[in-house]
């Protein structure tokens, strides 16, 4: 068996920038890099490789509380859950047993056409990855320049 170097495994490819180091010692390194030169094939992950653990240098890092959406926030939802976790500290334990037990529904007066409005006229989409845009460490930290605009 005589392997083929990352040079020779180049030449022999339409799409020479899929080569990898790690693809001249797969078995059949030929159709494995065919198959990486198709299109909308998603990469493997780099992660693969490496000897740490996946995400684990994000064991340390102290994350953010989770914030409501604008959308959802605007809807006052918050002001009426703080009245009502308020009014829960001040009852006894007795009442909280007794509130456990039997607990009486559908306390919050809501105007339904606001969360209506919320969630189908002012709804704003999360911003999601692209098709074949790959997780990795530290990616919810970088800039996102795609809103910029040069001069």
């Amino acid at each position: 068996l005589n392997k083929l170097s990352v040079a020779e495994l180049k030449a022999l490819v339409s799409i020479p920038e899929v080569v990898e180091w790690h693809d001249v010692s797969s078995s059949d390194p030929r159709v494995l890099v065919q198959i990486k030169a198709q299109r909308n094939v998603v990469p493997v992950p780099t992660h693969w490789s490496l000897k740490r653990e996946y995400l684990s240098s994000k064991r340390g890092i102290e994350k953010s509380p989770f914030r409501l959406p604008q959308f959802i926030s605007d809807t006052g939802i918050t002001e009426m859950r703080d009245a009502v976790l308020e009014k829960q500290a001040e009852q006894t334990l007795k009442q909280k047993q007794r509130e456990r037990v039997a607990p009486k529904m559908g306390r919050l007066d809501i105007d339904y056409q606001k969360l209506y409005d919320a969630f189908f006229r002012f709804q704003t989409k999360p911003e999601l990855t692209r098709f074949g845009e790959v997780y990795y460490e530290g990616k919810e930290a970088e800039v996102d320049y795609q809103h910029f605009r040069p001069g």
